[in-house]
């Protein structure tokens, strides 16, 4: 019995010893989180000609976030994100890419990056957001049927920008301003550069972008700009986007207009149904497109959420934009002049759990 009590004494202050280590060192004064999204859905998709039912992983995700204090203005940040594809398929989960063919549970690296953060702002080396800047700045169907990416992300512009820096202003009264460039490594001409300002004026929520992303010597630079706008209040919010692009794939001429509008309600205490309108208009003949989504979420708890959603998109002869792609697992690409439509019920759940706390 007096060997026990030794042998738990010994551990006790061993205990101390090392949790007063790690409060004085400021080597150990870590921030660390895991965190994720599972999020699967059953689809029924008719790409205009044929259908089928798809079991989707969509954009289902497992990150490592945190920081760590330098000294007392600086301090190392950083996030490791990537895909997972919760049915196994391998690829097709909406995380962006061809992913990991062979069928294992890691597809495509998402947002990941190491970076310092002081009072000068934030500096990111990594993989960062390219059109993602402002395509979820409303997006009521973000990874789900009739997401917004699906016209505004159809036409090549980059969701993510790999091999970049990116550079965060501190805040500038209500506004935030964001620079990423990712060079061209060898390939001439292919740079891309994106800028985007955040504004928050008494619940106004205001998002202004450009982006230039490089084709190859002898093509012109793929431009887009974009103007968002929402508004929340109590349980009704309202939004609406502009996204101009010119010589689309480095084709010279080669324009088109967009616009988004949507709106959500709160049903009760767990319930929001939402509807969003978006539009295509290009430059060339029969290159028109329109995409309508409705759809109802159900919060079940503070992590979960069970939803029914339906998307369908009328393509002119000449387009072929699909109504399950951006985000989405198991897209369906239809032909030109196709009408796809989908119909989805889906599970999201998401977690935040802090491993280490300073």
């Amino acid at each position: 019995m007096g060997k026990f009590i030794s042998v738990n004494r010994s551990c006790a202050i061993a205990g101390v010893y090392l949790g007063g280590l790690m409060a004085a060192s400021p080597a150990l004064a870590l921030n660390l989180n895991i965190w994720g999204v599972g999020h699967l859905s059953i689809d029924n998709v008719d790409d205009g000609a044929n259908s089928a039912v798809h079991i989707a992983s969509n954009s289902s995700r497992l990150a490592f976030s945190g920081d760590q204090d330098i000294d007392n203005n600086l301090k190392i940040v950083f996030q490791y994100e990537n895909g997972v594809d919760l049915t196994g398929q391998g690829g097709n989960d909406g995380n962006g890419g061809p992913g990991n063919q062979s069928g294992g549970l890691f597809t495509n690296t998402r947002d990941a990056w190491i970076g310092l953060s002081g009072g000068f702002g934030t500096l990111h080396l990594g993989r960062v957001g390219g059109l993602n800047q402002w395509v979820y700045d409303y997006n009521l169907f973000a990874d789900q049927v009739g997401d917004l990416g699906n016209i505004w992300g159809g036409t090549g512009l980059a969701g993510r920008v790999s091999n970049s820096i990116e550079y965060i202003t501190p805040n500038l009264g209500p506004v935030v301003l964001k620079a990423v460039y990712a060079p061209d490594e060898g390939v001439d001409e292919t740079e891309i550069l994106v800028v985007k300002g955040d504004g928050d004026f008494n619940g106004i929520k205001l998002g202004l972008a450009y982006m230039s992303q490089g084709q190859g010597v002898g093509a012109e630079d793929h431009i887009a700009a974009a103007i968002t706008g929402s508004y929340s209040h109590k349980a009704i919010s309202v939004g609406a986007g502009y996204q101009t692009e010119s010589d689309i794939g480095g084709a010279s001429g080669a324009d088109s207009d967009s616009y988004t509008i949507g709106g959500s309600v709160g049903l009760g205490k767990n319930g929001t149904l939402k509807a969003q309108y978006t539009a295509f208009s290009g430059t060339g003949a029969n290159t028109d497109a329109g995409q309508i989504a409705v759809g109802y979420d159900h919060t079940i708890g503070k992590n979960t959420t069970v939803y029914l959603a339906y998307a369908s998109t009328s393509n002119d002869p000449n387009t072929s934009f699909t109504a399950n792609n951006y985000g989405h697992g198991d897209a369906v690409t239809p032909l030109p002049g196709n009408d796809p439509a989908a119909f989805s019920l889906g599970l999201v759940y998401k977690f935040n759990a802090a491993i280490m706390k300073k």
